[in-house]
């Protein structure tokens, strides 16, 4: 019962979706759709008529003949005129799906749990929902296959009347060449759609691969550590899997459709041999048994539409299902709060974390307390928890136990909506936007981006005006993919930097931000970002030291534990875990 009723919910928001999408499309293909349907029906005894008019031929009823002639035209050419429009409406609509379907979509997406995006279904849900609705238009596919098969359905059992009305002895015949051949179309649709699914997360991993091929920064490190090979050995053989089970689904699908096939020819011609002999016998006046060739046409046709489009509405109603189920996955959970910007500290109260699906916590236990104006340097070996941290304290991980605290404010009750636009973040795996260095920049708070005297402000800060006279201006293009300057991986790591620091925000974390530069260049940087940020809060995530002097508080972690916390003196002369990092760290200077 539940599964009926998530079917009939999807069903009606897929026709509100439609309705919303294009409304004249929707109402259009339902009117036609009836409209076709009568005039088919309408054709065989329109022909039998006529038949029957020529025989008897005179002044009286010329003009009922020429009109019903005139009628049969319109049969005939008005599900053509009709398909010529539907399909320029339909190509109209091609335009607008990224304003109902794709909007919707990637809006939601906006919404999920962060650690969502790192779970494979919900990854297998997004490429899925993404090729319904880009690809396959879902819902109008599944709306328009629908009309067509209830047309078809309507001409089939009208026309099963129309022949019956002849002699009952055409029923059985009709009624063989229909039910086996649809059944086997079902039957072989539903096989394709479970292979596919099942098939998800292979073509997935298929995708993951064919892009190694296709992007730089892998293609440079396969040529030159030489393992192009293997990466084609491993796409080819998840290839060939992949394609061998759709040989196989396939070849049992022509089988099965070859069977109906014949069964449906076999009908057709018992058909027409009962026809025959009855017309012969007397049982049928030549007009009748010329409209029973024109039904059985009709029929065979429609026979034939209705198989295929079962078959296809209900491939279209699974992608729809897709496009649907995505809209399922968890999303972020919203407080009722109005955020207020803390004036005194955010603290955390024995807070645990473990990603979904581990086997350990990524944060145990954790206490920490940063006062307003603060500048700590959260430090400690690689997986011990920083960056996971710096997740949780923000409020884009949802802790599993204790509590992340502003101002004695639980965060799970604050709207992240505006806790998010008083956070700055520079992450540890900062993107490269092939847009211009502007941008670049100024996209963490895109309203000040004519702010000349800031966007100034920020590069001076990062060190990065040699680098803007060399681009010819702020607005130098970036990126060679569309025409623009490469930069280096420490040039790009500058202006990741730049663009963290040009939101105006009262919490800054920088994760990492300075992994691509050397020693020198990363104290220049830091220095001159406190110096910056004078009366904010800011949180700097390093595996390197070298900035702990100039921090008012120095986090050691070790196991997703807080191990260590003080001043940089403090705890060197402590000797423990920061002790020996560090001069782990200073045999290198």
């Amino acid at each position: 019962m539940s599964g009926m009723r998530k079917h009939l919910g999807y069903f009606r928001q897929a026709m509100v979706d439609m309705n919303r999408f294009m409304p004249f499309l929707l109402w259009g293909k339902l009117l036609t759709s009836i409209a076709e349907g009568v005039l088919q029906v309408w054709q065989p005894v329109l022909t039998a008529e006529i038949f029957q008019l020529a025989a008897e031929l005179d002044g009286g009823n010329i003009i009922i003949f020429k009109r019903k002639n005139i009628y049969l035209c319109i049969c005939i050419a008005f599900p053509a005129v009709c398909t010529m429009l539907l399909r320029a409406v339909g190509l109209y609509g091609e335009g607008r799906k990224e304003g109902t379907y794709g909007w919707n979509m990637y809006g939601y997406a906006r919404r999920l749990r962060l650690e969502a995006l790192e779970e494979a279904k919900v990854l297998d849900g997004f490429r899925k929902a993404d090729a319904a609705y880009s690809r396959h238009l879902a819902a109008s596919r599944m709306f328009s296959y629908l009309l067509m098969d209830v047309e078809s359905a309507l001409v089939c059992v009208s026309t099963f009347f129309v022949v019956g009305s002849f002699s009952l002895w055409l029923l059985p015949g009709a009624v063989l060449g229909v039910l086996p051949h649809l059944l086997i179309d079902v039957l072989n649709e539903k096989r394709r759609s479970g292979t596919y699914r099942e098939q998800s997360g292979k073509r997935r991993r298929l995708r993951y691969l064919w892009q190694l091929f296709c992007t730089k920064e892998p293609v440079k490190e396969m040529r030159t550590m030489g393992f192009a090979g293997f990466l084609k050995e491993k796409w080819v053989g998840a290839n060939v899997e992949v394609v061998r089970e759709m040989e196989e689904l396939e070849l049992k699908a022509i089988r099965l459709s070859a069977a109906g096939v014949m069964l449906k020819n076999l009908s057709y011609v018992a058909n027409v041999a009962i026809a025959l002999l009855l017309m012969v016998r007397g049982g049928l006046a030549v007009g009748q048994f010329a409209a029973c060739l024109t039904a059985f046409g009709l029929l065979q046709d429609n026979l034939s539409m209705l198989s295929e489009y079962v078959a296809r509405f209900l491939q279209s109603w699974h992608h729809v299902e897709e496009y649907y189920d995505f809209f399922r996955a968890e999303t972020e959970k919203e407080g009722e709060e109005d955020y207020r910007p803390f004036q005194r500290e955010v603290e955390l109260r024995g807070v645990h974390y473990r990603y979904p699906g581990g086997d350990r916590d990524a944060l145990d236990g954790v206490d920490l307390t940063i006062r307003k104006g603060e500048h700590v340097v959260i430090v400690g070996v690689n997986g011990s928890g920083k960056t996971t941290l710096s997740k949780v304290l923000t409020g884009a991980y949802e802790v599993c136990s204790g509590g992340v605290y502003y101002d004695g404010r639980d965060i799970a009750g604050i709207r992240k909506s505006g806790l998010y636009r008083d956070v700055s973040l520079v992450p540890q795996d900062f993107v490269h936007y092939h847009f211009s260095l502007r941008e670049n920049i100024c996209i963490s708070d895109f309203t000040r981006r004519e702010d000349e005297e800031r966007i100034r402000g920020v590069v001076q800060a990062v060190g990065i005006q040699e680098l803007v006279q060399g681009l010819g201006g702020l607005d130098a293009q970036l990126g060679r993919e569309f025409g623009g300057s490469e930069l280096s991986g420490g040039e790009w790591q500058k202006v990741a930097i730049a663009r963290g620091l040009f939101r105006d925000s009262g919490l800054i974390l920088l994760d990492e931000p300075t992994s691509a530069l050397d020693p020198l260049v990363e104290y220049e940087i830091l220095t001159g970002f406190l110096k910056l940020i004078q009366g904010k809060t800011s949180v700097i995530i390093s595996h390197r030291v070298g900035i702990c002097r100039h921090a008012d508080k120095v986090v050691v972690m070790k196991a997703g534990k807080v191990v260590e916390c003080g001043g940089h003196e403090e705890l060197v002369r402590a000797g423990g875990e920061y002790a020996r990092i560090w001069g782990e760290q200073a045999k290198w200077y």
